[in-house]
């Protein structure tokens, strides 16, 4: 059967290796280069609220054991945040085999060479891994056995483990390993005693490995799933936060990176970002460090605005591309509070709007409500980057409408 739909490329990057490759097509390769450039910007400014929100929502934990597993782990959250919904989930699908094939090549196992096995032993692995190795003897028969009254489950718990006699423990017998119906049967045993001192992870981090290799092949096997893929990549990577905290996380508390190199996460991928945006930064005196713990703009831009009390003429590009004069004016409420209204003409009407003023480093927010319930409406209110160019002078830009916007003091 004839597909009746096609899917297209974006034809700039093709039509641009066409110009790359023909000196006279100069002027039509810097405009094409300058096309897919803006289109880049553009696009990924839209919706910028709810990658932030997408990000944050899948990050819980601060500080991990520096691993391939966790620099993987960086890049799922970044698919996830940037909307590659099944990206991220079929990413931390295979984060959660690496975890195992990091953990088994620390340890004995029966599997022999990892990087030649071909048959998938997933969930092998994961319920081999969890497996305590060595149990004390006086645990393993108060709390394991003694509890257990099916005689073919205490048989099977007896006859996995070898008794070191001089140490007083129970050792697993590695070879036993390979029995995935075995192992599950162990580790049901193991958890219906409420026998908690595990290998490698926790009971419950087991049971999270393996729902998620199953939301996992869902989408690796194209087959349906009950839910949407933003909500099982948010399941998943959820999940992988769990387990990695689990197993690669601080077990000690914030102490145990005493005397530790700490790097950011994000300077591992400086394809996509220079990591800088989100390096540590250094305080000098304790005031200083909680102002850049609560990112909080330094004492100078305060004193910047607060100098901005005034009137400013201005105009800018409205959302049909067309120039808008208006009047945007500063006043001191009290000393210490600040606040503006623009007055400015839509649709032969003379519209005076209040603004909330928001401060970051060097620039400001300006931004319209209703204010009957105090809310902003796109296409409605005003909504301006404005940065401090010059003492008379703001530039800046329509946030929601990609204009331009400039002010200038009344003198």
């Amino acid at each position: 059967m004839d597909n009746k739909e096609y899917i297209s490329e974006f034809e700039e990057l093709l039509k641009i290796k066409d110009f790359h490759n023909n000196k006279k097509m100069k002027m039509a390769f810097d405009c094409t280069y300058e096309k897919i450039a803006k289109s880049i910007k553009e696009e990924y400014t839209q919706n910028i609220s709810e990658k932030i929100n997408r990000w944050v929502s899948v990050t819980h934990v601060q500080y991990f054991k520096d691993t391939k597993c966790i620099r993987y782990y960086f890049q799922a959250k970044m698919l996830y945040r940037d909307g590659f919904y099944e990206a991220a989930i079929i990413l931390s699908r295979s984060i959660s085999e690496m975890i195992c094939y990091d953990l088994l090549s620390k340890t004995s196992h029966p599997f022999g060479d990892l990087d030649s096995l071909d048959i998938p032993m997933f969930r092998t692995f994961v319920d081999f891994l969890v497996i305590p190795k060595e149990i004390e003897k006086n645990d393993f028969d108060a709390q394991i056995i003694k509890k257990i009254d099916d005689l073919n489950i205490r048989n099977l718990l007896k006859s996995s483990y070898l008794l070191d006699k001089q140490n007083n423990k129970y050792y697993y017998k590695i070879e036993n390993g390979k029995g995935k119906s075995n192992l599950k049967r162990i580790i049901e045993a193991i958890n219906f005693v409420g026998f908690t001192k595990t290998d490698n992870f926790s009971i419950d981090t087991r049971q999270i490995l393996h729902n998620l290799y199953d939301i996992g092949n869902l989408y690796v096997h194209s087959k349906k799933s009950k839910n949407t893929p933003q909500k099982d990549s948010y399941e998943c990577l959820n999940m992988l936060a769990h387990i990695l905290s689990d197993i690669y996380g601080l077990k000690s508390g914030i102490t145990e990176l005493t005397g530790k190199n700490i790097k950011s996460g994000y300077t591992d991928f400086p394809d996509i970002c220079q990591g800088m945006n989100f390096a540590f930064e250094v305080a000098i005196n304790p005031e200083d460090a909680y102002r850049i713990y609560c990112n909080i703009p330094n004492r100078i831009y305060f004193d910047k605005l607060f100098k901005s009390v005034g009137t400013w003429i201005g105009e800018w590009e409205n959302e049909r591309k067309e120039i808008t004069k208006g009047i945007l004016t500063f006043s001191l409420r009290t000393p210490e509070h600040l606040v503006a209204n623009i007055k400015y003409e839509r649709d032969k009407m003379e519209i005076i709007e209040e603004l909330e003023i928001k401060l970051f480093d060097n620039y400001i927010h300006l931004i319209g409500f209703d204010e009957k319930d105090m809310k902003h409406r796109k296409g409605k209110h005003i909504y301006f980057e404005l940065h401090f160019f010059k003492e008379n002078l703001l530039l800046g830009e329509n946030i929601e409408f990609s204009g331009k916007v400039i002010f200038e003091r009344k003198s």
